[in-house]
This record gives C-alpha cells, structure tokens and sequence, in this order.
C-alpha cells in the first residue's frame, strides 16, 4: 500500500518521463514545493520498496512496478478531471487540484464506473491522454512538439498542457483565460530574439508568452 505523498512523487516522475524531461531530485523539489533533503528522503523510501532506481547521474526512473502504480493513478485522476470539467462545470484549473483529491478517496470501483459513464474518454481536459483508454490520440500526440519551438510565422493546433509544471494551477488559468486549450488554432507571429517573449494571434486576439510558460504547452503544427 503505497502513501499519498509516494504517489505524487510518482505520478510526477511518470508526467515528467512521459514527456523526455530530465527527472532529478531539485527538480521534483521545485515541481512539490518541498526541500531537496525531503525529496532525497522519500526517494530513499521508493528505492527502498522497489518503486524508482536512481543511477549514477542522480536521474530517477520508474521501475515497472512504480510505472503501473502511476499509471493506475494517472488514469484515475485524469477521469476525475473529465467528469468534473464535463458534467459538473469546474474550471480546468480548479479541477487538476480537486482530482489530487478526490482520486485518493475513490475506490477502484467507483472509478471504473465513472469511466464508463463517461465512455472512456482519450484524455483530460488538458488534453493529456488517459492510460488504458488511449486510442488514435498517442499517435496525435506523438507528432507534437513545445510551442517554444515553433517557427515565426507558422501555424499549430494546440494538443495538450503539461500539467507537472511547479504552479500548474497558475498555468491552467493563465492560459485558460487566453484561449490555449487543446483544439485552439494560433499563430506564432514574432519570436523575440535573445530567449524573448512569443508573440501569437489567436482569433482577432494577439497575446505574448513566455518562452517558459511556451514549454509546458504541446502543438502540431498546421499543414
């Protein structure tokens, strides 16, 4: 029986794997809010019940068996998500933060049941594909790439948010409230040199990000 605070660590190295990102114990303190002698503590714990290894470069990796835990997480979670975006009308944002709870009081069960009701959807609401109920969708995804990198001029189709990042809350809603949900269509218009600012249009409306905030949103970019 693993804890609530060994599934987080676990579902985050799982988001942060997923996506090719260097998983080290400074970056889980950041992405945790917690301290580095914290993180090295609790990961001493995964080791210790066979549910990460570390090797030589202090890169962390899921064993199979953590891998299934967070998968069996990552699906509750992301179904809550859906159900509570869907059928009960909470904000994207507001749903990742209640869904951290709630998947930890659901039984399997009930879970399950939700995901049928719902006729197992492919992702969250953030896009992010569902483990177990991924269909056409890995392959969508799997042609994405950062918004960061797209080129000046180009257009894209937004696929997905990245939701590990350190205040995902403050994410979703900034980009929420500017229109970046999976579907939108943008086009980058300026890149600022010297690692500056995007500038894109969305619609009529023109916005500038980050090349930071850029990371965490995932596009295919428009034929």
């Amino acid at each position: 029986m693993t804890t609530p605070t060994a599934e987080s660590y676990l579902e985050l190295i799982y988001m942060m794997a997923v996506e090719a990102q260097p998983v080290i114990g400074a970056r889980l303190a950041d992405s945790l809010h917690v301290s580095r002698p914290t993180v090295t503590a609790t990961l001493k714990r995964l080791v210790r019940d066979g549910l990460v290894k570390v090797n030589d470069h202090k890169e962390i990796r899921l064993t199979p068996k953590g891998q299934g835990i967070a998968e069996h997480l990552q699906r509750r979670h992301r179904v809550v998500e859906r159900w509570l975006t869907d059928e009960l009308g909470l904000d994207w944002a507001k749903s990742d933060a209640e869904a951290h709870q709630l998947e930890h009081a659901m039984s399997d069960e009930v879970a399950e049941l939700l995901n049928k009701h719902l006729g197992y959807p492919a992702t969250c609401p953030h896009g992010n594909p569902i483990p177990g109920n991924v269909s056409s969708v890995a392959g969508k995804n799997g042609q994405a790439c950062q918004l960061s990198s797209v080129k000046e001029g180009d257009s894209a189709v937004v696929m997905r948010v990245s939701e590990y990042a350190e205040n995902v809350a403050e994410l979703l809603n900034y980009l929420g409230t500017r229109g970046i949900r999976p579907g939108a269509k943008l086009t980058v218009t300026e890149v600022a040199p010297l690692h500056g600012p995007l500038t894109l249009k969305l619609g009529e409306r023109v916005i500038s990000m980050s090349r930071e905030v850029a990371n965490f949103v995932w596009v295919k970019r428009a034929e």
